[in-house]
Formats: C-alpha cells, sequence, structure tokens
C-alpha cells in the first residue's frame, strides 16, 4: 500500500488520541502499535499502488511535517509515534531493498518479519484491475475524514496557535 495511505491512518489514530494535558507515555506506546496493526490490515486488503513512489513518499513526509509543525508540543510525540508505527514494517521489510534500488547499493536483504509483506499475505494486486482497490482507499480516506471530523473538538485544542 502507498505510504500516503499508511500516513493517512497515522493521523487518524492521532486524531483519537490527541488530548490536552496528557501523559505521553501510553498514549505514544498506543499509537505505534495500533499503526503497525493498521500497516498489517492494509497492506492484507486488496490494492494497487495509484502513487509514483517518490511523489508518494514527499508527500507523505510533507503531510506530517507540517502536521509535526501545526501541531502542540505535548501531542507531537503522539503524531510522531503514530507515524514511525504506521511506516515501521516497511522500514523493517522493505529499506535495505529500496535504498539499493534508488542508489544501486548492494545492502544484504533479508527474509521478510511482517507476514503482510510475504508474497501469500499480501494484498497487491499486480493484474491491473484496480477497482476493489479504488474503494478500499476510498474507504480509508473517508473513515479518517470521520475520525477527524469526530475529533475535530480535540483536534482543534490539539493544534497550537502557529
Amino acid at each position: 500500500m502507498n505510504v500516503i495511505f499508511h500516513t493517512s491512518v497515522a493521523v487518524g489514530i492521532t486524531a483519537l488520541l490527541v488530548k490536552e494535558n496528557r501523559e505521553i507515555f501510553k498514549p505514544c506506546l498506543l499509537a505505534f502499535s495500533v499503526g503497525i496493526i493498521f500497516h498489517g490490515i492494509l497492506d492484507y486488503t486488496p490494492h494497487c499502488y495509484p502513487l509514483n513512489s517518490k511523489l508518494d513518499v514527499i508527500s507523505s513526509v510533507v503531510i506530517i511535517g507540517l502536521l509535526m509543525w501545526k501541531i502542540n508540543k505535548d501531542n507531537r510525540f503522539i503524531l510522531l509515534s503514530s507515524f514511525i508505527g504506521s511506516i515501521f514494517p516497511d522500514l523493517i521489510d522493505l529499506s535495505t531493498g529500496i535504498v539499493n534500488k534508488l542508489f544501486s547499493f548492494n545492502l544484504p536483504v533479508y527474509d521478510k518479519i511482517f507476514p503482510w509483506h510475504w508474497k501469500q499475505y499480501s494484498g497487491s494486486i499486480y493484474n491491473g484491475d484496480c477497482n476493489v482497490s479504488s474503494l478500499n482507499h476510498l474507504m480509508i480516506i473517508f473513515v479518517v475524514a470521520l475520525i477527524c471530523y469526530y475529533k475535530r473538538l480535540d483536534l482543534y485544542k490539539g493544534i497550537s496557535a502557529n
């Protein structure tokens, strides 16, 4: 699944956990863990890759960067934990292969640890029929938008006055 959809879920997780004057460790651990779990769910569901990988990563980094800039400092670690948890499986399983491809390196590539990256459990679609994938992507964005709308007051309080 494109990074932008994992990033979208990280935003939704953050929206659920953002509050004023809150203890930080437990929400960060929860955000990281839920990010990993939802990464697996997203990668297991049937999906195509509608975005170019460079545009995908750049747009995700820009979104997280803007949110890190706007969110108040008490909630930055929740956002960061959510984002890192949401991309952590890819960092572990796929980063050396991506670095090798981008920079023509020859770093060792190990077996994948996370089952949703194994061929038999991956939802990746390569036959060009992306109708189900498009529906899944739209549902992700819709659910995250609903969460953000529902939690809009907490989000408003969690955003700094920058």
